[in-house]
């Protein structure tokens, strides 16, 4: 039987997570978990809720899910991106949430990828996020990795060589393929 592992990629926006968590995905035969609705609910929901609920109830629901179950699973965002962005953007946030998601990613022994680049000047946002708002998002990613009790990693990703960012994050994780 293979070991439980939770691997969760986060950072800031054009960054490649999706990209790189797919890429793993494949090689290590674990889903991906994307929340389909994310953009959607950025759009509809300026008050944040779909946000603060989703850290409140829905993320640690499928912890427990994970936890229960022994599945392996790679999240394209999860508790961290809460955590800095509602920082970032001033956006009412649920500490106690936070810090239980935290805790069930560590007792999950949840390993944390954070890919980040040297400038954000050339990446485009269609939701108004600018290259300093990225500048700042990426400072917040910083502090959480300070806070957490999970692994973290921080992933260069200037050059966009896939190869490479995945033959670091193996290294990383600690595992034979």
């Amino acid at each position: 039987m293979k070991d439980q592992m939770v691997i969760i990629f986060d950072g800031p926006d054009g960054c490649g997570k999706t990209n790189i968590a797919n890429a793993l995905s494949e090689l290590l035969g674990i889903p991906v978990f994307k929340n389909q609705f994310e953009w959607d609910n950025f759009d509809l929901d300026v008050s944040g809720n779909y946000f603060i609920n989703a850290i409140r109830y829905q993320h640690p629901y499928i912890l427990s899910f994970l936890k229960q179950t022994g599945n392996s699973v790679i999240f394209d965002r999860a508790h961290p991106s809460e955590f800095a962005y509602s920082r970032v953007f001033g956006r009412e946030t649920c500490e106690k949430s936070l810090n239980l998601c935290d805790d069930m990613s560590e007792e999950l022994a949840a390993k944390i990828i954070i890919p980040y680049r040297s400038s954000y000047n050339d990446v485009e946002d269609e939701y108004g996020v600018t290259p300093a708002h990225l500048e700042r998002i990426e400072s917040e990613y910083r502090d959480f990795a300070n806070h957490t009790k999970c692994d973290v990693y921080f992933l260069n990703v200037d050059d966009e060589d896939l190869s490479r960012e995945i033959a670091e994050i193996i290294d990383f994780l600690g595992v034979d393929v």
